[in-house]
């Protein structure tokens, strides 16, 4: 997927370690920012992928909200324990696993990012994004594992926000 690889690459790029400067907070900012609209690029993307409308699907993707996915990635344990019920398979048990890394994981990077944009009052370091970054890449290594399944489809119609 292009635009996830795109903002990828920019996160790395601007929080690669340099000599130290004026802008070197905004780049960190901005990298934590990139790492999060990756992640959530990739969910709304992935749902918009199974949109029948090929010509509709970007407009599709901008149904999705930033508090809604949030909604949904916090409820997610609680939807996974009805939807698996007590019988469940150890496969299905694995990817519900997956899945709620990838909600824990999604409601951190959207954390910082909110952190990143807004709370001025935080000073970045390397670490601190580079762990931002490997973060939203371990969500998208899961996420490409279970992406296909019941469960991880169930969990994307959850983000519309709808009952």
């Amino acid at each position: 997927m292009g635009l996830i690889d795109d903002f990828f690459s920019h996160a790395v790029r601007l929080a690669a370690p340099g000599q130290p400067s004026d802008t070197e907070q905004i780049d960190f900012r901005r990298a934590v920012s990139a790492a999060y609209y990756a992640v959530f690029h990739l969910l709304t993307m992935t749902a918009a992928e199974s949109w029948a409308v090929g010509r509709e699907r970007h407009r599709f993707a901008r149904l999705f909200e930033h508090g809604k996915l949030r909604a949904a990635s916090l409820a997610l344990p609680g939807k996974l324990k009805e939807r698996l019920g007590a019988n469940a398979s150890p496969d299905d048990q694995k990817t519900a696993d997956t899945l709620g890394a990838v909600a824990k994981n999604f409601v951190a990077l959207q954390q910082d990012r909110n952190s990143a944009d807004y709370d001025n009052s935080r000073a970045w370091s390397y670490t601190e994004v580079e762990n931002v970054i490997l973060r939203a890449h371990d969500l998208y290594l899961d996420w490409n594992t279970v992406s296909k399944t019941p469960l991880a489809e169930s969990y994307l119609l959850d983000m519309l926000g709808g009952k």
